[in-house]
């Protein structure tokens, strides 16, 4: 959706040459998902409500599975046959960086398991997992829309620091959100025994964190060239959820 609305609606990419584009996003966003709730991993055993794709089947599926979409998004990304070859090469390249940023975010994720992190160290390993998700839903079109750096610094800006305040939400639900709302189970963190922003700041300390996270990227947003009501209103919904 989020590459949908900025691609269509704030570029004028016409939706049809899209959509590859929007099935790779998708594919990877669910490949990376299935890799983190495997055993070795996170270990979750329910996700968007559901059991998690290794309880259904079992672990070699889902990893094959996640190898699966990955390789479909390559292809669906080397399809983009509207765009000029060297905007669809610059894309892919952009998207394969991302692609090892999150698995970096992630293995220093998993690193850190049991350990008592800082503020800093927890801000890095929540963007490489989360903020480059939404940069790269983001960026990837205004790549193929070819806008100026300045607006992609703008974006990547934004994108870090709702990254961030998307996170100190999730830490909030996990901390005292309802299981039945959030369609995973909740104290998932403190079960195992992870680093949150709430373990490292408390309650009110990572409600001030995500509200100062939430005017930074206020401010992104003001350094754009023309507004873009969208991603005010995205930046409200990720602080106000409940799930």
């Amino acid at each position: 959706m989020l590459t949908w609305v900025m691609g269509v609606r704030e570029y004028g990419l016409h939706e049809s040459s899209i959509v590859p584009l929007l099935r790779s996003l998708e594919y990877m966003h669910t490949a990376s998902l299935i890799f983190d709730d495997l055993p070795t991993q996170d270990n979750a055993s329910t996700r968007r409500g559901r059991s998690t794709l290794h309880h259904v089947h079992n672990s070699a599926t889902a990893e094959l599975t996640g190898l699966f979409l990955i390789q479909k998004a390559i292809g669906e990304q080397s399809s983009l046959n509207r765009f000029d070859a060297a905007t669809v090469l610059r894309l892919i390249q952009y998207s394969a960086e991302k692609a090892e940023d999150m698995c970096m975010g992630q293995a220093m994720d998993l690193n850190s398991k049991g350990k008592a992190l800082t503020l800093e160290q927890l801000n890095m390993i929540c963007f490489y997992k989360t903020g480059i998700a939404f940069e790269a839903a983001l960026v990837m079109p205004a790549i193929l829309a070819q806008v100026k750096e300045p607006e992609m610094a703008a974006l990547k800006k934004f994108a870090y620091h709702a990254g961030i305040a998307f996170q100190i939400k999730d830490d909030l639900l996990d901390f005292e959100g309802n299981h039945l709302i959030l369609g995973k189970p909740a104290g998932q963190d403190v079960r195992n025994n992870n680093s949150t922003f709430v373990s490292i700041l408390g309650d009110e300390g990572a409600k001030k964190a995500m509200w100062e996270h939430y005017c930074l990227a206020t401010d992104a947003l003001n350094e754009m060239p023309k507004p873009i009501p969208f991603l005010r209103h995205l930046l409200d919904y990720l602080v106000g959820r409940e799930r």
